[in-house]
């Protein structure tokens, strides 16, 4: 017998080839084609009915199903969206607030400015009449 004195890689590889060889044989025709689709189409059939079970359980029980947590998923996503959105609009008024209020501060400060001129100019006026 060759395969004593093969190595083990060439046995176990030579094995998986004729393995593959024999389902390849067993699993290439139409009958076996059909016989798994209907086998698929059984198991899907029962998971419709499991579906529909685990939902009406879910409902008596009061429970929240999946569809309830991705609903509530997506809605806490676009809370969040809206934060962030409600968060850069805070940032920006916030910073046109702060580039207002060194505007007020220059123009007050040029108005006391101004005025101080002003009132030097009528004690100016009222000294020399």
């Amino acid at each position: 017998m060759e395969t004593r004195h093969q190595d083990p890689a060439t046995f176990y590889k030579y094995l998986e080839k004729e393995c593959n060889k024999r389902i390849h044989i067993y699993t290439n025709c139409s009958t076996f084609t059909h016989a798994f689709g209907k086998a698929i189409e059984n198991h899907l059939d029962h998971v419709v009915i499991q579906q529909k079970v685990i939902n009406n359980w879910l409902t008596i029980l009061d429970i929240p199903s999946k569809d309830d947590c991705a609903n509530l998923a997506q809605r806490k996503v676009d809370c969040e969206d809206k934060i962030d959105h409600l968060d850069d609009t805070l940032f920006m008024l916030n910073r046109g607030l702060k580039k207002d209020n060194s505007e007020l501060k220059e123009l007050s400060k040029s108005l006391s400015d101004l005025l101080c001129l002003i009132e030097n100019e009528v004690k100016n006026l009222r000294l020399t009449k």
